[in-house]
């Protein structure tokens, strides 16, 4: 009974982690660094792409006139294109897959930091997140956590 009333007593706040992940400076300009990153792959991969179109539409316009010897060059051409594409275009997904982890998980860190330290500053006993299944708008310090990264990020930059 006794225990029941010490933890009753104890200050808890509540962070929404998703509205704090899509709405920090951090995450978008980890999302800017991302696209920043990966832009000259992707023009390369655009250019592929509009090459192999027009080969392609050479090959359906003129390839009744063209010789067999010719119609298979330019055939095997598109063939081999469309592959160096595909391999392209997962090659790159790839890459910025992994790029985008290590870049949400640094935010993570960083938000998980920010939370601690509001704790900590404001008396917070216990801070939960999003997997809960009630929590009074009282506790709700996702807009204050929200807050205090954009000052960080504001001071960082």
């Amino acid at each position: 009974m006794v225990a029941g009333q010490l933890s009753a007593e104890g200050k808890i706040g509540y962070v929404d982690m998703n509205t704090l992940i899509n709405n920090s400076p951090q995450i978008l300009d980890a999302n800017r660094t991302l696209t920043e990153e990966f832009e000259e792959q992707n023009n390369k991969i655009s250019q592929q792409e509009a090459d192999l179109k027009l080969l392609e539409d050479s090959i359906s316009k003129e390839g009744n006139f063209m010789t067999p010897d010719k119609l298979a060059e330019l055939q095997e051409r598109a063939r081999i294109l469309d592959r160096q594409v595909r391999r392209a275009k997962e090659d790159l997904k790839d890459a910025i897959t992994i790029r985008n982890s290590q870049l949400v998980d640094e935010v993570q860190n960083q938000i998980r930091n920010v939370v601690a330290r509001y704790a900590e500053d404001n008396g917070y006993d216990a801070i939960l997140i999003n997997a809960i299944l009630y929590a009074n708008a009282k506790i709700d310090i996702t807009d204050e956590i929200l807050q205090q990264l954009r000052a960080d990020y504001s001071i960082n930059q």
